[in-house]
């Protein structure tokens, strides 16, 4: 029997708990329905790359995926890292399922994938739930769930599967350490954030921004400690690899290096761009060892060369570097028509046709791409509506993040993919700002 604070048995309202019981078995059907939707759909995506042609999937690996597989292969053969241009954690994660599975499969590992990328559902659930009710949370999740950009990450093997969800995962924590103000939190917040980070280094310099997500009521003294702690622990976790780095190639190298990223957004690549030349063809020659005189952007000398020749170009055109990077901005969120599909190729209904004669797409998945691309302007629209409202300061760490990534690439090199794992927040931004507008709505009803 439970017992109040006065001694007394303590009167248990039955059905408070009968209906609070039955609240979370609906939750977990829910959940369980979009999670195996989820799921579904990403292991249609994978089913679909491993049946493109009669080839075996390990023979057409394209672009990154050979550099992926081939470190994971040297990792089971005792080989540990010997290119300075990634970072470790997906590498390990494609290595673990290769042993799991007894032999080198990309096929399987992309069944193995869907089943990871599906994981940020149920994660951004849980996100939501720390700012707002079951209901928006719920339908963050299902956004989620069949967003197309998110489920095409099992397409391909490419980070973005293992690294969409560990950020999810580690915004969690860190949300939870900014609600909890316990220093402990911080210190395993910065820790998954290394692990991010040790997956794609774009969050290196994410602790920058943390003092701007600390409350305002705070003391000097306590946001201190709580920067700190997150900064360190995350150094901590990081330095290991630091320190391979440093006996490897006998240079200090944080994490790798920036494969010339910052040529890629500079004002030399901007004209290349403007004179009809896409991505893969610089990527073909511009940048290849073979054709370039030996400058290889995966090595640290090869790197250290196109950033100078980066920095030269920008102190030489800063009018048009501040321009091209106005325009990778949109890039980010809407996509670089130097390297993917544009935003038009998808909202232009004319041009549906052509793309189901170019790809299997169906009418579904046409109109699914289309929705999920308009994911940044219905989280800009929730917004305003937010800010009107004075209803925006619980999503300030979320704008920090989003605002942080951006600005990376806007300085670097721009693409949509890069935005991609950001869509668990805005989908979060996006039911939040349908709740205030269904409330707003509800207050002007008469009754």
């Amino acid at each position: 029997m439970a017992v109040g604070p006065s001694g007394f048995p303590k009167i248990v309202d039955s059905t408070s708990v009968h209906g609070e019981a039955r609240r979370r078995a609906w939750v977990v059907l829910v959940l369980s329905v979009l999670i195996f939707l989820g799921l579904l759909l990403r292991l249609q995506v994978a089913w679909e790359r491993n049946h493109q042609t009669p080839l075996d999937l390990a023979s057409r690996l394209v672009g990154d995926e050979t550099n992926y597989d081939g470190l994971a292969v040297a990792l089971l053969h005792g080989s540990f890292f010997q290119s300075s241009g990634r970072v470790p954690v997906y590498p390990l994660f494609i290595a673990a399922t290769y042993y799991a599975l007894g032999d080198r499969s990309p096929s399987k590992l992309l069944y193995v994938q869907a089943f990871v990328g599906v994981l940020v559902v149920p994660l951004t659930y849980l996100l939501a739930r720390k700012l707002t009710g079951i209901v928006p949370a719920i339908v963050a999740a299902g956004m989620v769930a069949i967003d197309d950009l998110l489920v095409g990450h099992a397409w391909q093997i490419y980070s973005e599967i293992l690294y969409t969800p560990l950020l999810v995962a580690a915004l969690l924590v860190l949300l939870r350490a900014l609600q909890t103000a316990r220093l402990g939190h911080f210190a395993w917040a910065g820790a998954s954030m290394a692990v991010v980070t040790l997956c794609r280094p774009t969050t290196a310099l994410l602790p920058l921004a943390v003092p701007l997500m600390l409350p305002r009521d705070w003391s000097l003294l306590q946001k201190t400690k709580a920067f700190l702690v997150y900064g360190l622990a995350m150094t901590a976790v990081i330095a290991p690899w630091t320190y391979h780095n440093w006996r490897e190639y006998h240079h200090f190298l944080p994490l790798t290096v920036s494969m010339g990223n910052l040529w890629l957004g500079s004002p030399e690549f901007y004209h290349l761009v403007q004179h009809g030349r896409n991505h893969l063809d610089i990527w073909g020659n511009e940048l290849n060892p073979e054709r370039n005189g030996g400058h290889d952007p995966f090595t640290i000398d090869g790197d250290r060369y196109f950033t100078q020749r980066a920095v030269q170009s920008i102190r030489a055109e800063p009018l048009v570097y501040i321009g091209y990077s106005l325009r990778k901005a949109a890039y980010f969120w809407f996509g670089n028509p130097a390297a993917e599909w544009g935003f038009l190729a998808f909202t232009w209904w004319q041009n549906w046709p052509t793309l189901r004669r170019w790809y299997p797409y169906s009418w579904v998945r046409l109109l699914n791409m289309l929705l999920s691309r308009q994911l940044p302007l219905v989280a800009l629209a929730a917004l305003v509506f937010l800010s009107v409202q004075a209803r925006v300061r619980p999503l300030a760490p979320f704008l920090l993040v989003c605002a942080y990534f951006m600005l990376v690439h806007m300085i670097l090199w721009s693409e949509l993919r890069y935005s991609e794992p950001l869509h668990p927040l805005l989908a979060i931004i996006a039911a939040i700002g349908g709740k205030a507008v269904f409330d707003r709505i509800a207050q002007k009803q008469p009754r």
